[in-house]
């Protein structure tokens, strides 16, 4: 093992000493070794107790077995018997391998002591040493115990015994990170781990180590790769199922993190670990009562590990609040859990460490950061509590100590990825300005300037006070704001990306951590967004995470900030809410989560933003328009949300749902569902001839046959449907398109009439209006395009149809009154806003101007015309300085158009700034040497 002062030079040493060793050949798919290898213990033991003559390694083996199993006591009665039979170094190491995982630490030592005795180099003896020295806080003890595995590697021959690697791994591993060697990593994923598999290639835990290594660096391809293969070798360890559960959570995979604990915990009853892992998935899916169920049972197997502890502790912050002590004087159960560990062991950084891990999946980012502070104080040689430190303290805002402990945590594992990303973040901010107001600091890409100024405008004058005054809460600092733009061949977003979770990539351009947020630049996105939308609902989370004490439930905060957003939600929401009704396919109080933090697919990530917000707004229904508020001081008040259904509003939480349900079905009940568009083509078609006298059936089946361009059969199904029902919508439909693909457009609009006659069907009326425009009959295309809106009000198609009828025909009093419909509908489209403000201004109707072309640039805020309008709007308001501002950057962006520089100009007069005016009039005098107007306005000016 390669020293820590001579890497390269043993690292070269080593690899070689290894490759010249044999490889040993794996066992018979049969021994007991095989069997246990292959995960396979029950058949190990079985197979073991039919030998006569069982030795010490039998019995060994045998107690192996029934630890992965779960069934410690029978193993220590199994290590015990062999022990008085004949005692051996390794049946002691396992006995205290037991010992020391149930908490029984004196008798763990004392066994380690006679292991030792009895084999000096004993390796899992030495292992367990080390940790005892580490949780009990003799960290030079422990520092010492590590080093002796790196010391003892280089001073012997490599063992043919994968034990005595596998631990030498694990301890140069710890050595390595206590004195920061970070090249040592390399060596034991590239040399040491993979020479043990070469050796003994059903060794399943040296895998099992290099994927560890991988996830604590984030290298998460790498490490579910090493995974899959550990798995390989055995599919039934309790320990690669934790592991699972640890990779999983860290994608938020929360159902399938539970799920793999479950899987381990069923091999292996007892194992704390799992329970760990299990934990920190309810307290990501913020269910600390939960949580504190598994760890009190983990708890009740070892109520020494101080990992356990911590977590525990995270939970009862969660479900108690911070309060240390009761009005009483008495500790509270997260006070008790503090002061215990902090007295037992003033070097209990693992606590803290596991402390700090709870309260960032909890989201509750100051108390991480001050329980990482401790962890590194208390435990200076943890590795990853700095880096945790230092991404929590970017989600923070807290940039420059963020920087100087990262930059720390990077020294010591340069390999860490999320450490070197977010540091790349920091060089980037490196480069940007800042602009500071009243309650807020953006920061920029030099390019994004003028996005900064008027998001700081509309922060100022649009969101911070309705907001705060809505939910009655102010923050107490001002809340930092940056815009990621391109750089260094990266993207916008991908830099927003890395600035939020230290990775390349999240499925949204805005994020809040509560004392800050980030935007993907929309100067800098391939399609704009509503910029003045999505700040508005990242400030909402600023304020509901900070007056809860960051104790909201991720669907509730969602749910708070859609209801804020904007007045009318997109339509697509309505239709996929009938369908998941339909299908019975909704989340609940219980999953909704799921649906924001991993979802399956765009429609979770979408239904779950719906049915969030519908929550509110039946939560406002049902208990009034208070019951927002009052569910917010539940959180507060560390309530969950079933506990606060019960106390506040006197309800069990699944008469709420039940209620909510059937809310539900009267939201989409002017929704019609599609029965057949889930069927497949096969099905259709089978229903056909199973139902030869239905002529809503028949005609689906000629429908999927014209869609599939086979005529013929579309023809015939759609004659079966009409000789059963002459006026059946979906089959004349058909005919029609059969007549119209041959150019027959008599029969085709005598058909569509027919098929549009009392029954309604979307796809008749669609086409004929769409035949009647081409015909420029438009007050009969109107009609009918009406008349698809009102069928469906939830769909925007019909109302763009409309838009398109009224444009051609110049009629700008329909188009005033649709476009307002149709921007409510699309939340991001610029041209649609631009339209309806140059509209109104014609009309004279500045004040629809102003709010119209304000929305426009809150999309593009470069749109020079956008800027010009509102520039006009407030001159007619008399807000000069506005006027100025509006009509000077309209100018920027539009230096052709000297028309406006001149009105620029002469609006900045009258707002009382020559020397502005006077800037702007030189340039369009440079553009336009003779303008009139320029010239009189320069003599007026002038100095």
């Amino acid at each position: 093992m390669p020293h820590a002062s001579q890497p390269n030079l043993t690292i070269v040493a080593c690899a070689a000493w290894l490759t010249l060793c044999s490889v040993g050949a794996a066992a018979e798919p049969t021994s007991p070794e095989s069997l246990y290898y292959s995960g396979k213990y029950a058949e190990a033991i079985a197979a073991l107790d039919k030998i006569e003559k069982n030795d010490a390694t039998a019995q060994l083996l045998k107690a192996q077995s029934q630890i992965a199993i779960g069934k410690s006591e029978a193993a220590t009665k199994t290590l015990t018997a062999a022990i008085e039979q004949k005692p051996t170094g390794k049946l002691y190491a396992e006995l205290a391998r037991i010992q020391f995982e149930h908490g029984q630490w004196d008798e763990a030592q004392a066994s380690c002591k006679k292991a030792i005795a009895l084999e000096d180099r004993q390796p899992l003896a030495r292992w367990i040493i080390a940790q005892l020295h580490r949780e009990r806080g003799e960290l030079e003890e422990a520092g010492a115990a590590y080093e002796w595995f790196v010391d003892d590697f280089n001073a012997h021959e490599v063992s043919d015994d994968p034990d005595q690697l596998y631990y030498a791994g694990l301890g140069a591993a710890e050595f390595a990170r206590w004195t920061k060697n970070s090249q040592q990593f390399s060596y034991l994923v590239n040399t040491l781990f993979p020479t043990i598999l070469e050796r003994s290639p059903n060794y399943w835990p040296a895998r099992t180590a290099i994927s560890e290594l991988f996830a604590e660096k984030f290298n998460m391809g790498s490490a579910r790769s090493e995974w899959t293969k550990a798995l390989e070798l055995n599919p039934t360890s309790a320990e690669l199922f934790t592991l699972k559960s640890q990779l999983d959570l860290t994608s938020y995979n929360v159902d399938l993190a539970i799920a793999a604990a479950d899987q381990a915990l069923a091999i292996r009853s007892d194992y704390v670990p799992a329970m760990e892992a299990k934990a920190k998935a309810y307290l990501a899916d913020f269910r600390p009562l939960q949580a504190i169920e598994v760890l009190q049972k983990a708890r009740q197997i070892s109520n020494k590990r101080q990992a356990t502890a911590g977590l525990l502790a995270a939970a009862y912050l969660a479900a108690d609040g911070p309060a240390l002590e009761t009005d009483e004087g008495r500790s509270t159960r997260y006070g008790e859990l503090i002061e215990t560990q902090s007295i037992a062991n003033p070097h209990c950084g693992e606590f803290f460490a596991a402390l700090g891990e709870g309260c960032d999946l909890l989201r509750k980012y100051p108390y991480a950061a001050s329980f990482f502070r401790a962890a590194t104080e208390r435990m200076p040689q943890l590795v990853r509590p700095h880096a945790e430190l230092g991404m929590v303290l970017m989600r923070m805002g807290e940039e420059p100590e963020a920087r100087a402990v990262l930059e720390e945590a990077f020294e010591a594992d340069p390999f860490h990825v999320r450490v070197k990303n977010t540091l790349e973040v920091l060089d980037v901010l490196a480069t940007y300005e800042t602009l500071e107001t009243d309650h807020f600091v953006i920061r920029y890409d030099p390019k994004d300037k003028l996005l900064a100024e008027y998001a700081a405008l509309h922060l100022e004058e649009n969101v911070y006070a309705p907001i705060c005054e809505a939910l009655g809460y102010e923050p107490a600092e001002k809340t930092l704001i940056e815009f990621f733009n391109k750089a260094k061949n990266t993207s916008g977003h991908g830099w927003f990306s890395a600035r939020m979770v230290g990775l390349p990539y999240i499925g949204t351009v805005g994020a809040c951590a509560g004392k800050m947020l980030a935007l993907a630049s929309p100067t800098a996105m391939p399609q704009k967004y509503n910029w003045g939308n999505v700040l508005r609902h990242e400030f909402v989370h600023v304020v509901n995470l900070q007056q809860t004490d960051f104790n909201i439930p991720h669907w509730y905060t969602e749910a708070i900030a859609v209801t804020y957003e904007t007045e009318v939600q997109p339509p697509d929401w309505k239709r996929l809410l009938a369908k998941r009704i339909a299908a019975n396919d909704l989340f609940d109080l219980d999953t909704i989560n799921y649906g924001f933090i991993r979802p399956r697919d765009g429609d979770d990530w979408t239904m779950a933003y719906c049915q969030a917000y519908h929550y509110a707004v039946y939560l406002k229904q049902r208990f009034g328009e208070d019951a927002l508020l009052k569910m917010l001081d539940g959180y507060a008040n560390s309530l969950t949300t079933d506990q606060i259904l019960e106390q506040t509003f006197e309800t069990k939480q699944a008469d709420f749902e039940r209620g909510y349900r059937d809310y539900l079905v009267t939201v989409v009940r002017d929704i019609e569902i599609d029965a057949t568009a889930e069927k497949s083509f096969a099905q259709l078609i089978r229903d056909a001839r199973d139902q030869p006298k239905d002529a809503d059936v028949q005609a689906e089946a000629a429908y999927a046959y014209l869609q599939r361009k086979s005529n013929t059969s579309a023809r015939k199904y759609a004659e079966h449907a009409l000789e059963i029902d002459p006026e059946h919508p979906l089959g004349l439909y058909v005919k029609a398109r059969l007549f119209l693909s041959i150019g027959e457009a008599q029969e085709t609009l005598e058909l569509l009439e027919r098929a549009t006659g009392d029954r309604y069907d979307r796809r008749p009326v669609a086409l004929l209006a769409g035949l009647r425009l081409k015909q420029k009959d438009y007050p009969a295309a109107i009609e009918l395009y009406e008349r698809g809106a009102k069928a469906e009000p939830a769909s925007e198609e019909w109302t763009e149809a409309l838009v398109r009828v009224h444009l051609l025909q110049q009629n700008d009093d329909a188009l005033i009154k649709l476009l307002p419909v149709l921007a409510a509908q699309k939340h991001h489209d610029v041209a649609i806003r631009k339209k309806l403000a140059t509209l109104l201004a014609g009309k004279g109707d500045w004040q629809g101007a102003a709010r119209w072309s304000e929305e426009a640039y809150q999309i593009d805020v470069a749109d020079a015309q956008a800027h010009q309008i509102n520039g006009r709007a407030q001159q007619e308001f008399g807000d000069k300085l506005a006027a100025a501002r509006e009509l000077a950057v309209a100018f920027r962006l539009s230096p052709d158009r000297v028309d406006w520089g001149v009105a620029a100009a002469e609006a900045q007069v009258a707002a009382g700034d020559e020397a502005a005016a006077l800037k702007i009039v030189e340039a369009v005098l440079k553009r336009a040497p003779s303008n009139a107007a320029a010239q009189q306005l320069l003599e007026k000016i002038k100095p």
